[in-house]
């Protein structure tokens, strides 16, 4: 596939997308594949030029072999990545574009939130850019800069305590799919029936991450709401409880991966298993089994987060206006009715504020808890992402792959938290509040 070819379909790929949604909101379809067809071909020259259509290059095509529903085929991970990767910064042109085509169309100014009100003159203010200006150049230097310095670092084959790197293209991000483990079904979660990666070892801490994610936020919420609910009650002493509710949030992870180490040890050495043992009953492999290791960072990491969750539900269930909970209560409502009709809906915008911490929580702050728990095994079972970049560039060394990790690792933050806003945030209503 020449660049030529590649830069055709992706543009037209965009044009196609963003006409659709043009013509879906009634604006006009020849706008919309005009300002797709641009998206796209900026979005394949800012990501294909300054690799030098690397990814093209026969040299540096690697392969994994992907299985679904038993139908094996030979799939080029290189060029894998330099789609996503161009998808992903033709996305974000679609984005900017279309936002700026937005404000030209309605008269609002570029760089503001409203226009100029009428009668008056037009004058341009940069006194609020003066004061932005300590936070902006802050943000530039040790925010975006180091951000395409490791974007940069991850195009290259670099070593910590080597002085010498050497240009691999994408082949730092292809290898994720192209290394092996021995135990391959535990790439997904499952033993490969619907969906098999022979050579994929980043599809086990992939996996493990999501699988993290799924249960911890579920848990949080649910759980949350529901001490919660008890904890607002008006009883003698509820603020001493709340209190003591709370306290677990102040715990280190590693001071909760050492507690939990000493409960969910195996036989002989762990509480619960002695406590079993006294009573006759068979052990649990807590920290062993690779199932149970995981369910045990979800359960220690959903103990820590909890505390801050019941404060913020607390908060939100107090605010809810006695009036509409004594009407709800003379038309006939239980309590079940209550909670669902007035109460949860009413909970929207905490909900939203706690899920989108605890998705941050789930991807970013595990590492202590998991490291002192389990150290990431048994056999990569309970590696998330962010134990996978430290292992790489501090244990292994490979500051490059690290890199290219950590860089994956930013993009997924950024679809779930894109997924949570046009998702929750349609069921959001702040004007509740």
């Amino acid at each position: 596939m020449t660049p030529f070819v590649l830069t055709a379909i992706t543009t037209s790929i965009s044009a196609l997308i963003v006409g659709r949604f043009y013509w879906r909101r009634g604006r006009r379809l020849l706008m919309g594949i005009l300002l797709g067809a641009l998206a796209g071909f900026l979005g394949t020259q800012a990501t294909m030029v300054p690799l030098g259509y690397c990814a093209l290059n026969p040299e540096h095509h690697m392969f994994f072999n992907l299985s679904i529903i038993g139908q094996t085929t030979s799939v080029n991970a290189v060029l894998i990545c330099a789609f996503l990767l161009i998808f992903a910064a033709s996305w974000a042109f679609m984005l900017a574009i279309t936002e700026f085509h937005h404000r030209w169309v309605t008269k609002k100014r570029i760089f503001g939130t409203e226009g100029h009100t009428p009668g008056a003159f037009i004058r341009h203010n940069f006194t609020p850019w003066i004061f932005l200006s300590p936070t902006i150049i802050g943000l530039g230097l040790f925010t975006y800069y180091p951000a395409v310095q490791n974007f940069m670092l991850g195009t290259r084959l670099a070593r910590r305590g080597t002085a010498n790197t050497r240009f691999v293209c994408l082949d730092n991000f292809a290898t994720l799919l192209t290394n092996s483990l021995q135990d391959a079904h535990y790439y997904i979660l499952s033993d490969g029936f619907f969906l098999y990666a022979e050579h994929a070892e980043y599809l086990a801490v992939l996996g493990v991450s999501f699988f993290y994610t799924f249960f911890i936020v579920i848990l949080v919420n649910v759980v949350g709401i529901a001490i919660a609910l008890l904890a607002s009650h008006k009883i003698r002493g509820a603020a001493v409880y709340r209190t003591l509710i709370v306290w677990p949030y102040a715990v280190s992870g590693v001071v909760v991966g050492v507690v939990f180490g000493a409960l969910l040890a195996g036989e002989g050495a762990g509480f619960i298993n002695l406590l079993l043992q006294k009573l006759g009953l068979p052990t649990v492999p807590f920290l062993s089994d690779p199932w149970w290791a995981r369910f045990s960072v979800v359960g220690a990491a959903t103990w820590v987060k909890l505390a801050f969750t019941i404060l913020i539900y607390i908060a939100g269930l107090q605010a809810v206006p006695q009036v509409l909970l004594e009407a709800a209560t003379i038309d006939g409502a239980n309590a079940w009715q209550r909670f669902r009709n007035v109460k949860l809906p009413m909970l929207m915008p905490y909900v939203f504020f706690v899920v989108f911490l605890t998705l941050n929580y789930t991807i970013f702050d595990l590492y202590a808890i998991i490291e002192t728990l389990t150290e990431g095994g048994p056999v990569y079972a309970t590696t998330n992402l962010v134990v996978d970049v430290i292992k790489t560039g501090v244990e292994n060394s490979d500051i490059g792959k690290a890199a290219a990790l950590s860089i994956i690792l930013l993009f997924i933050m950024l679809g779930l938290t894109y997924w949570q806003f046009r998702v929750m945030g349609r069921r959001t209503n702040y004007e509740m509040i």
